[in-house]
């Protein structure tokens, strides 16, 4: 393979790919588990947790569950809105020391801290009496995010944390409300 072609690999393809198991987590058949913050959850079965498909040139593509949750950070069940169904997914890029100030999202969001070249996530969420509970995300790691749960998140680490964040939500429907 060539060196353009790995970096590619590397770059666009194994990223797209972990952003589409996260999608497929996130879309299909979310149960709840033991841990919603975990690297590779429990599968209920052994098929569930690994496949290999045969492709048309004998070779063989694994498809593996990174994460499936039906509660988000605040232990809240998920729901969806009313519309047109749409999903989103983003990858967000957060700079050394750099913070998205305080926000909610309409519709629940799953998200998923890049397993290379990546920073830690911190994820600090403002609970109804004002206390603040925060969580700190590897690479690697999946968590849910709940919808109108307000919370702020930031990169304390020492290189860029890159983020793969897939959104169920509805046609017209603002992914991010500032300032709750």
């Amino acid at each position: 393979m060539s060196d353009l072609a790995s970096v590619s690999m590397r770059k666009i393809v194994f990223p797209a790919l972990a952003a589409a198991s996260v999608l497929m987590a996130g879309v299909v058949g979310c149960t709840n588990r033991d841990s919603e913050t975990t690297k590779a959850a429990a599968p209920a079965s052994a098929e569930a947790a690994s496949t290999e498909v045969k492709t048309e040139n004998k070779t063989e593509v694994k498809v593996e569950e990174v994460f499936s949750g039906s509660k988000t950070l605040n232990g809240t069940a998920l729901s969806y809105p009313e519309g047109n169904p749409e999903l989103r997914l983003y990858r967000v890029e957060i700079p050394v020391g750099g913070k998205i100030p305080m926000h909610t999202h309409p519709a629940p969001m799953l998200v998923h801290v890049q397993d290379f070249e990546s920073g830690d996530l911190l994820n600090t969420r403002v609970q109804a009496d004002g206390t603040e509970v925060s969580s700190v995300f590897k690479p690697g790691e999946s968590f849910i995010e709940g919808s109108s749960e307000p919370h702020f998140v930031q990169n304390n680490s020492d290189k860029p944390t890159i983020v793969w964040v897939m959104v169920a939500s509805v046609e017209g429907m603002p992914t991010t409300e500032w300032g709750q």
